[in-house]
């Protein structure tokens, strides 16, 4: 009982905290689609009719920070670096909210781009990998990652069915993950070259490189109990 109330009450902090994530992803995209696209309003011409286009690249950026946000929570999480500090609940239910918040967030930037009169995709162009007639690479590339993420993500629900062993492997390759939606972020983000978002990309990764090595090389002190009498004399 003690551990059916346990899950379920995880769970419940998931569902709140994945609330919580798509919410605060929605207001960062809102603010990125009236940041870039001011700031985009004297470098493009009649920029103001390419709402879409922002709005999905702000999405994107989003989307990045909540995979982010997923994959160092998870490392910090199964480091235990943070034992005593924060549990290791409510680590996971960030890990897997910010997850499952990156991968629909990431969907939607995606999606947005259809009604643009601007670019023209199709739905074919942003759902099907390599599909998309422009940036083909780089865009499946975005695409692939986006995918691997939603099964990364839902993999959780199934872990009993497919095995530990299996899981672990499978959630290894949440670096493909993060590596795939940086490069594609960096390779088609208009403004990815900007000071700014160099500093973001460049501040996130290190922050990766810097959670694997506490992952790799953090071992946690265990207090053994000392048992039998003690010799007085």
């Amino acid at each position: 009982m003690d551990v059916e109330a346990t899950e379920a009450g995880q769970g419940v902090l998931t569902v709140k905290l994945w609330v919580l994530f798509a919410a605060a992803g929605l207001a960062g995209s809102v603010a990125g689609l009236v940041f870039l696209q001011g700031l985009a309003s004297d470098l493009l011409p009649d920029a103001g009719t390419h709402g879409a286009w922002y709005a999905s690249r702000a999405a994107g950026m989003t989307s990045y920070f909540c995979l982010w946000i997923g994959l160092v929570g998870g490392l910090l999480m199964s480091a235990a670096w943070f034992d005593g500090i924060v549990g290791r609940a409510k680590l996971l239910a960030i890990h897997q909210s910010a997850s499952l918040a990156g991968v629909a967030i990431g969907l939607a930037h995606a999606l947005i781009l259809i009604p643009d009169q601007w670019t023209q995709f199709s739905l074919f162009d942003v759902l099907v990998p390599f599909g998309s007639y422009y940036e083909t690479l780089n865009s499946g590339i975005g695409q692939l990652s986006l995918y691997l993420a939603a099964v990364v993500s839902f993999s959780f629900w199934f872990r009993a069915r497919i095995g530990m062993r299996a899981w672990r492997l499978l959630h290894y390759t949440s670096f493909a993950v993060y590596t795939g939606a940086l490069w594609h972020g960096l390779q088609m983000g208009t403004d990815s070259q900007a000071p700014w978002a160099l500093s973001f990309y460049l501040g996130t990764s290190l922050i990766v490189l810097f959670s694997l090595t506490i992952r790799l090389t953090f071992t946690k002190t265990v207090r053994r109990r000392v048992t039998g009498s003690v010799p007085i004399g």
